[in-house]
């Protein structure tokens, strides 16, 4: 089996399907778009761009942004601002991690196992959020 061994196996663009069941509204949300991680000094910019669809309403555009870099045994994902948000370690096929943002808890659940395609389950839970996120990504000809 073939893993993400560096930062730089995830440079590049990726096709991104997501599916977001959240259980306190009850409805499924769906997401197509792109990621690219491009190199601005010893990082990856993450850009993620999506056409988000919520049941019952007009598609929305969904942009985030994240800083990539290289931690101890994997890669430090930061917020846009530089915040901590999660450590992603490699050389491996399901690695977890987990985010605090008081009163919500975030579960992260990556599976590089068919690589290089990969994805992400997000288990939120809150007094206010509970839900489940599926992202799968699949690169892109760059």
């Amino acid at each position: 089996m073939t893993l993400p061994q560096s930062l730089d196996a995830f440079a590049g663009n990726w096709r991104i399907t997501r599916e977001i069941t959240d259980a306190k509204a009850g409805q499924v949300l769906s997401a197509e778009g792109t990621a690219s991680l491009v190199w601005k000094d010893d990082a990856l910019i993450y850009d993620e761009a999506l056409r988000l669809q919520v049941p019952g309403q007009a598609p929305m555009q969904a942009t985030r942004r994240y800083l990539w870099q290289q931690g101890q045994g994997g890669i430090d994902i930061r917020f846009e601002d530089g915040r901590f948000f999660h450590h992603l370690a490699l050389g491996q096929d399901s690695p977890r991690d987990h985010h605090d943002c008081p009163p919500d808890s975030y579960d992260a659940a990556y599976d590089f196992s068919d690589w290089p395609r990969w994805s992400v389950v997000w288990t939120v839970s809150g007094p206010r959020k509970s839900y489940v996120m599926k992202s799968r990504y699949e690169r892109q000809s760059d």
